[in-house]
């Protein structure tokens, strides 16, 4: 799961930005202190720092020109936003360094898109919605379980003890709150992730859902959304 740390001294601006780019499957750590962000940097080492231009402590040019000097932080990318349109911050920031400068009056989506731009994954389209459910995993007449962390019409993230490779079939079953019938799926694994020395988080992508559990599935992200 790709880290991204987020820093904007307006709280509002902070948690919906937060919780948007959280629902797209990204660690997201948050501050509205810019020398804060300047700490975080070095000890969380996010792949990605993204900063309010107008902060109280230090612009976010000033912040990413430090990032950028600091040979904890300086191979991390910055990108920069702004609630103004001033023609000069672009070039201000272009030249402290940061791999890009938006505007928030572009929309959160284009947030989305540049902050997959920059760490070269593809943009989802698709709203993961974070959730806490065991889930049945099925591979080759062997059981497994699984603790399922977010999930989408076309996809989840969990997290196993079985290590699954890149490629794998697997066959899920789980239950969502408000409905009898439960959920089965079979989805192929597009991404592994080492979570610790004996856990393991998994990129699911689903291939078949039947029909009934599809109106299910549906149904819940709608009415949790």
């Amino acid at each position: 799961m790709y880290k991204i740390l987020l820093a904007d001294d307006v709280r509002l601006s902070l948690v919906s930005e937060k919780e948007y780019l959280e629902g797209r499957n990204l660690k997201v750590f948050a501050t509205t202190s810019a020398l804060e962000a300047l700490d975080l940097a070095g000890i969380v080492q996010p792949d990605l720092v993204v900063l309010d231009y107008e902060m109280p402590e230090m612009t976010g040019a000033q912040v990413c020109e430090r990032i950028r000097k600091d040979p904890r932080t300086a191979h991390i990318p910055v990108l920069i936003v702004s609630g103004h349109d001033n023609p000069q911050y672009a070039e201000i920031c272009r030249q402290a360094g940061s791999a890009n400068f938006i505007r928030k009056t572009e929309g959160r989506d284009r947030l989305l898109e540049e902050v997959a731009r920059i760490l070269g994954v593809p943009r989802r389209k698709d709203l993961r919605v974070p959730c806490e459910f065991t889930a049945g995993i099925a591979r080759r007449g062997k059981a497994f379980s699984g603790y399922l962390e977010n999930l989408s019409e076309t996809g989840m993230f969990l997290t196993a003890q079985g290590a699954f490779e890149k490629g794998m079939a697997l066959r899920l079953t789980f239950d969502l709150p408000g409905h009898e019938k439960g959920v089965r799926i079979l989805g192929e694994v597009v991404r592994v992730e080492e979570m610790t020395p004996s856990s393991w988080g998994f990129g699911i992508q689903f291939l078949e859902v039947d029909s009934e559990s599809r109106d299910v599935l549906k149904t819940w992200l709608e009415n949790t959304l």
